[in-house]
């Protein structure tokens, strides 16, 4: 063997621990959001473990202070328009211990191919069972739109948004439609580092919106990139700071995504 394929090998063993590490401090420790711009462009052939994690920050006695939320997810490209996933939900509310939250089925659906109208289209759809039986079993869906826009200082932009709906099902269910907005621009100015912002805002029920001051809204930074192991594979991150908008969300909420992503 190669001294250069040797050094390949104990890359690929540092990376996949390093991630496994992560992922095991993350399900030991958060269930009140996933903050994550889902995108329509699906990887095919593809493998990929991934963890999202959030914490907020308020006054002590807010109500609003240290919410954390850790999913844990393996998602599976087996076909060419359509990923499956597994996810394993974390949390605490502010005040509580962290306890397991939910199992959560997921499944993404590619309409368009890349690049060949205006703006790459899929929808989201996925069911999730929670852990306390007095809980209803909940369907989230709704579509997936990203587009590739113009350049920005130079370099090029991506801009990506998520519509989706939760509905309640069972005989425990509430009748309420909350309606979820996800969206994210950034400039691509290295596959190691891309900024922007993103957008997360919430509503109980779009039936009944009620006042804006009592609805959910964040804005805020965001960093992204990759790193490529070829052929060993991709490590993604995200991470983000979220300033709330309104009376009825945290002052500020950290975030982050770690992905890493492998052919089979």
């Amino acid at each position: 063997m190669s001294s250069a394929s040797t050094f390949s090998g104990r890359l690929q063993m540092r990376v996949i621990c390093a991630l496994a590490a992560a992922l095991a401090i993350a399900g030991a420790s958060p269930a009140s959001a996933e903050f994550k711009v889902r995108s329509p462009i699906l990887d095919y052939g593809e493998v990929e473990f991934e963890h999202n994690g959030s914490i907020t920050f308020d006054k002590n006695k807010s109500g609003k202070n240290n919410a954390q939320s850790y999913t844990n997810e393996v998602e599976i490209g087996f076909l060419p328009f359509w990923t499956i996933g597994l996810e394993a939900e974390t949390g605490a509310d502010p005040g509580r211990n962290l306890r397991y939250e939910a199992t959560t089925l997921e499944n993404y659906f590619q309409f368009t191919p890349q690049g060949k109208y205006w703006a790459d289209l899929g929808f989201f759809a996925e069911i999730s069972r929670p852990s306390r039986p007095e809980e209803a079993i909940s369907v989230t869906f709704g579509p997936l739109i990203q587009k590739e826009g113009p350049a920005l200082f130079g370099f090029d932009s991506l801009h990506t948004a998520n519509v989706l709906f939760e509905k309640e099902v069972g005989h425990l269910a509430d009748p309420a439609t909350p309606l979820f907005v996800g969206w994210q621009s950034r400039l691509r100015i290295h596959p190691l580092f891309e900024p922007g912002f993103e957008y997360y805002g919430q509503l109980g029920d779009v039936s009944q919106p009620g006042k804006l001051a009592d609805q959910q809204h964040r804005i805020g930074p965001v960093l992204a990139g990759y790193s490529s192991f070829a052929p060993y594979g991709k490590l993604k991150y995200e991470v983000g700071y979220l300033v709330g908008l309104t009376r009825a969300t945290e002052r500020g909420t950290v975030r982050w995504r770690l992905e890493y992503e492998m052919a089979f």
